[in-house]
């Protein structure tokens, strides 16, 4: 096979790809007697295997949050053990990547995907006793038809513009326009509210529901604690009051306006917050 790749695909013929598995339907390579032993399908198409490893610190790395070997960046942990999780479930369906586990009698050493957005084909009347030859293994025949699903799944989906792609406006999103206008019913926009403190406003306030919205509002920001910004930047006005007792309100009322218009307070705020 390696010799057919230097001739046919020279560019498949790396180290990198650990091997190939076939995608092309099992059904078209059988050769028939009436057809002369041929087999129904002109080509064979192949799907490129790669070491998850490699992926992973190459094409994937941004997707993975990859630093450095065993190293990922720990703001993408949920995405990418989510990420990891359809992958050994053979559910990434998106990527196009089927996972095969370390199966030495089949080639496989070490964690491995078969790439199946990178295909080759060759042509079945040359090359198809050099395949026999070289097979090392098969799927089970339970994954046999998850493959079949993934490929045609993979290729066969059809797209649709994007709200984002008919903005006119390059500053309108209108896609997120579409979606505050469905969340919102009558609001102005949804509001994003914890059910415990609902649960509380419904305790004391039984007709919430029945109320004006800007009543609504005015009851929902009684209840809603405080940002974490907004308590520290208390905080932080309370410890000058007591270093700096002779500090006028006026002083205090400025350096709370500063802190709270503060762009870089504001990011080192959100970024803490992410870590909680």
């Amino acid at each position: 096979m390696t010799e057919l790749f230097r001739d046919v695909h020279p560019h498949f013929a790396q180290k990198k790809y650990r091997g190939f598995l076939i995608v092309t339907q099992s059904c078209d390579m059988v050769r028939r007697k009436d057809k002369g032993r041929k087999c129904s399908t002109t080509h064979i198409n192949l799907s490129v295997i790669r070491s998850l490893s490699d992926i992973i610190s190459d094409s994937l790395k941004d997707r993975f949050g990859y630093l450095a070997p065993g190293i990922y960046d720990k703001q993408m942990e949920k995405a990418v053990r989510a990420l990891a999780e359809r992958l050994v479930n053979q559910n990434e369906n998106t990527l196009g990547l089927f996972c095969l586990h370390p199966e030495i009698d089949s080639g496989i050493s070490v964690h491995s995907v078969a790439i199946l957005r990178v295909a080759i084909s060759i042509k079945a009347s040359l090359h198809y006793g050099k395949l026999i030859a070289a097979r090392v293994g098969r799927l089970s025949a339970e994954f046999q038809p998850k493959l079949g699903w993934m490929v045609g799944n993979l290729y066969s989906r059809v797209g649709v513009t994007d709200w984002k792609e008919i903005s006119e406006d390059k500053n309108t999103n209108s896609e997120e326009k579409l979606i505050t206008d469905i969340l919102a019913f009558n609001r102005d926009e949804p509001v994003w509210l914890d059910k415990q403190i609902y649960q509380r406003i419904l305790y004391e306030k039984p007709n919430f529901d029945k109320l004006p919205i800007s009543e609504q509002k005015e009851i929902i920001q009684k209840f809603r604690p405080d940002s974490p910004k907004d308590k520290l930047i208390d905080i932080i006005i309370e410890t000058i009051k007591k270093v700096i007792p002779d500090m006028t309100d006026e002083r205090l009322k400025k350096i709370k306006t500063r802190l709270i218009n503060n762009v870089p307070f504001e990011a080192q705020m959100r970024k803490y917050s992410k870590y909680q």
